[in-house]
């Protein structure tokens, strides 16, 4: 195999390592993406979404855990929650459009929505509330929820940027999306 066969899978693959790696330098950086009262955007939830959509369940836990591993780099915990979550919801993202759902907005936002809420409750069900921290319950209602349904509204951006990537580096065969 040569790299001119899959010349345009790559070039979209590293477009996708780029938006990234672009995205993880806006979300740890306040001035880029602002902070919505006290909710904070969680911009890679969305993006491992829309990208696992269009590259499927093993691409999907590829950029999920690039992903995670560029948020758990970023963090003051070392822990590696980031980089198992991502790829969960990666892997589950791809096998959802391949299995279960089309491949459009909506269930980019359903499935984005979901992964938001769930990976921060569980951040919060892990790191606060199992460790007993006093005002756990108003910490998830004023910084985590809040946080969640912000970075959904990324999932606009990042699924028609995602989506124009696929498009213009696509090999000729048609692409159904709906």
């Amino acid at each position: 195999m040569k790299f001119g066969d899959n010349k345009k899978l790559y070039i979209r693959r590293a477009l996708f390592v780029f938006l990234t790696v672009l995205t993880a330098a806006f979300q740890h950086t306040d001035i880029a993406v602002p902070d919505f009262f006290s909710a904070k955007a969680m911009l890679l939830i969305p993006l491992c979404v829309c990208i696992a959509m269009f590259e499927r369940s093993m691409g999907g836990l590829a950029f999920g855990v690039l992903c995670g591993a560029l948020w758990d780099a970023a963090s003051a915990r070392g822990d590696g929650f980031f980089s198992v979550a991502l790829a969960i919801a990666g892997f589950a993202s791809g096998a959802a459009i391949t299995y279960l759902m089309r491949n459009n907005i909506f269930s980019a936002l359903i499935i984005s929505g979901v992964f938001c809420v769930g990976i921060n409750s569980a951040y919060w069900f892990v790191f606060m509330l199992l460790k007993g921290y006093e005002g756990a319950l108003g910490v998830l209602m004023s910084y985590y929820l809040p946080g969640a349904l912000y970075s959904v509204l990324f999932t606009f951006i990042y699924y028609y940027i995602v989506r124009l990537i696929v498009q213009v580096t696509s090999d000729g065969k048609k692409i159904k999306l709906n």
